[in-house]
């Protein structure tokens, strides 16, 4: 089915059609400023985007939707033996305990 649009008082094919509004020539400027934005690993806000995703980098993570190649790879389940997991269950318990 043909779809028409009105472009200078006529209706013309919209396959056909100019695009009613384009883009200015001017450059297209990202900036590097943010909002105040806190960083969960370190608990400091960051203005800068670069500062930010440095810091990100600097305490071993990564910026979840920048990195797919990581996220695409199917997750190694870590083989504990039956001491092992008891002591990492012990460990974790013992942490929790010393926080509260």
């Amino acid at each position: 089915m043909t779809v028409f649009v009105m472009r200078n008082g006529r209706l013309v094919d919209r396959a056909r059609a100019a695009p009613l509004y384009t883009a200015n020539d001017a450059p297209q400027i990202i900036s590097d400023e943010m909002p105040p934005t806190r960083h969960m690993a370190t608990n400091e806000y960051f203005t800068s985007k670069a500062k930010f995703r440095q810091r990100t980098r600097e305490t071993g993570h990564i910026e979840v939707g920048n990195e797919t190649a990581t996220l695409l790879r199917p997750r190694v389940p870590v083989r504990l033996s039956r001491a092992a997991r008891r002591e990492a269950i012990r460990r974790a318990i013992h942490e929790l305990r010393e926080r509260a």
